[in-house]
């Protein structure tokens, strides 16, 4: 149960309930934003924020749910490792792909920029101080520093949000999957 009571859907303006709506229907889940509800703009803000980071940035919506999702792995967050979006699955991600996000190094279906930015939000999420002047080299190898600003600041998100809602107890359970071995 929530630790922060769920705005009650019927409550809300016809605007957040079609916001509330979008959200279920493109991630299966709106229990975390109901958390939200109960202060309308800034649900409002951070949705116009990160549909705006999501969608309209310079990073491909796939590299972006790898990242997310391995994000999620080490957040524990099974809100977020419940939500899926399907133009990342049409973009070419799978299942296999997010169930082989532990051993992302090893695993031959991920390109080396997708391991270098899935591994950076790794190391980001479970210990920011190990990530060091290496991380950036590799990053810089296989994106420009715009991508690179992009790529930190949906890192930064998909950390603090996770946390929050975690923290709060706003989630649906689901299956729990495995950490990372080497993060």
């Amino acid at each position: 149960m929530s630790r922060i009571p769920l705005a009650e859907v019927e409550n809300l303006t016809p605007e957040l309930r079609e916001m509330l709506h979008q959200v279920e229907e493109t991630t299966g889940d709106s229990t975390a934003m109901r958390v939200l509800a109960w202060r309308p703009d800034i649900l409002k803000n951070f949705a116009q924020f990160y549909w705006h980071l999501q969608t309209e940035g310079q990073l491909d919506r796939k590299l972006i749910e790898l990242v997310r999702l391995g994000v999620a792995q080490i957040n524990r967050c099974p809100s977020c490792l419940k939500g899926r979006y399907q133009d990342s699955f049409d973009q070419g991600l799978t299942e296999e792909m997010i169930a082989r996000l532990p051993e992302v190094e090893k695993a031959g279906e991920f390109t080396e920029r997708e391991r270098a930015a899935v591994r950076f939000g790794q190391k980001m999420a479970s210990d920011h101080w190990s990530v060091g002047d290496e991380d950036f080299e590799r990053l810089f190898a296989h994106f420009n520093v715009e991508e690179v600003v992009e790529l930190n600041m949906l890192v930064a998100q998909f950390i603090g949000i996770g946390r929050m809602f975690a923290a709060v107890n706003s989630i649906n359970p689901v299956c729990e999957i495995r950490l990372p071995e080497a993060v």
